[in-house]
């Protein structure tokens, strides 16, 4: 749906600051007022699942990841925009902590423990969503944990162009992934999702806003048996 190439359209929003936040060019969904709870909860996650090996692609400027405690973990943030991997590479990379230009939609993926994939599926045609899922699958990582939005009593799930948003509910139709196996509540504060209507736009709290954790073959289970 896109009809320019994925590296294309978020280099534009890179470089424009297209989603208007004055503290991360990953946008409002990036800030620290928005990400506390992912701060203070995604530690005891990795804790409890054992990662040893984390990629988190997309990283975008690294603005709220860098306050996660990640000690014992092997990072590797990645994303499609180079400058973005050049700066976070002068600003973050250490031992164990490094940064590299991935494309979610086209490269081989490495094979860790984890997968972080927040705030990006979102921005993803359904086309590029499944491509996205393949690649996680081809990867043969364990985990998966991404951005779910848990509701079914407002619309979810719409087909965009790549590089746009709608809210995206991956227990919903058309990707059907069974319940998460662990959730974080994210806990939005700034930002709502707003819907048309015949009496004007109306605005509703991002309060579903999560991260689900999936196992990767609950992945792959979801695409043979979609026939994706």
């Amino acid at each position: 749906m896109t009809t320019q190439p994925p590296e294309t359209v978020f280099s534009n929003i890179f470089t424009s600051n297209a989603w208007g936040s004055t503290e991360s060019v990953s946008g409002a969904g990036s800030e620290l007022t928005n990400t506390a709870q992912i701060i203070r909860e995604l530690p005891h996650l990795l804790r409890e699942l054992q990662v040893r090996t984390l990629l988190d692609l997309p990283c975008g400027d690294f603005n709220w990841m860098q306050h996660v405690d990640l000690a014992g973990i092997d990072y590797t943030g990645a994303d499609i925009v180079e400058e973005l991997v050049q700066r976070n590479t002068e600003r973050f990379g250490r031992p164990g902590r490094r940064f590299s230009k991935l494309n979610l939609l086209a490269d081989e993926l490495p094979t860790v423990d984890l997968i972080l994939c927040r705030d990006c599926l979102f921005h993803f045609s359904h086309a590029d969503t499944f491509h996205a899922l393949h690649a996680v699958v081809s990867s043969r990582s364990k985990w998966l944990l991404t951005t779910t939005f848990t509701y079914r009593s407002l619309p979810r799930n719409q087909d965009i162009p790549t590089g746009g948003w709608t809210p995206i509910n991956l227990e919903m139709a058309p990707f059907n992934l069974p319940p998460p196996r662990r959730l974080i509540v994210e806990g939005n504060v700034t930002e709502a999702i707003v819907y048309p209507s015949a009496s004007g736009p109306l605005q509703f709290p991002q309060s579903d806003r999560s991260l689900g954790l999936w196992l990767v073959d609950d992945v792959r289970e979801m695409l043979l048996r979609l026939g994706r």
